[in-house]
């Protein structure tokens, strides 16, 4: 950091903040699994269709926390309800396009660390490059290569480091995303085969 100076400070603070991002969405996606539904797809896969919509109520959602269960009686009520089709699914959607919101939160500053980072990391080599080529044209032919050498490592150090938070941020973003279109999709499929069930 000495030696980067400020450009080098903030792909710093960059770098923990998309470490923080992906230590969070891991914990949530993977370790709490937050909006994984597949225990009720499995109780899905174990009933036939003379099961009754209040069948999942009383018995698919026994192990659910407390906020998946809420959102499953609510999609459940909804589908069981007397409304147009076109409502119910408009009511869905809107219930669908709120959970995964959260899902999906910060995976949009992954995508922004991960784009603007070798930008700030080339303006830093850019501005480091600028400094050397003053010392040398101010030095004129006495000037020691050492110090312009020095310089030139110190402008490419930024470089490196904006290619350091850059690239691992991006790989986690496409991973991270994937998985929550993943559990998303599976989602849609529980709700299609919730709605096949008698009332």
């Amino acid at each position: 950091m000495d030696k980067g100076g400020i450009i080098f400070t903030l792909l710093f603070l960059l770098s923990i903040i998309t470490i923080a991002i992906v230590i969070l969405k891991y914990f949530e996606i993977f370790i709490i699994k937050k909006f994984d539904f597949s225990r009720l797809s499995t109780f899905l896969d174990s009933i036939t269709t003379q099961y009754k919509l209040i069948d999942v109520k009383q018995n698919g959602l026994k192990k659910m926390s407390s906020s998946k269960k809420l959102l499953i009686e609510n999609i459940v009520d909804l589908i069981d309800s007397h409304q147009t089709e076109n409502l119910i699914e408009q009511e869905i959607n809107i219930l669908i396009s709120k959970e995964f919101k959260k899902a999906n939160s910060f995976l949009p500053s992954l995508e922004i660390i991960s784009q603007v980072s070798p930008l700030i990391g080339l303006l830093g080599t850019v501005i480091g490059m600028i400094d050397s080529f003053n010392e040398l044209e101010l030095g004129g032919s006495l000037v020691d290569p050492s110090i312009l050498a020095g310089g030139i490592w110190t402008a490419l150090l930024t470089t490196a480091m904006g290619l350091i938070v850059a690239i691992p941020a991006l790989i986690s973003h496409y991973f991270l995303d994937k998985k929550v279109s993943s559990l998303s999709e599976n989602f849609e499929i529980i709700i299609q085969r919730l709605s096949k069930l008698k009332r």
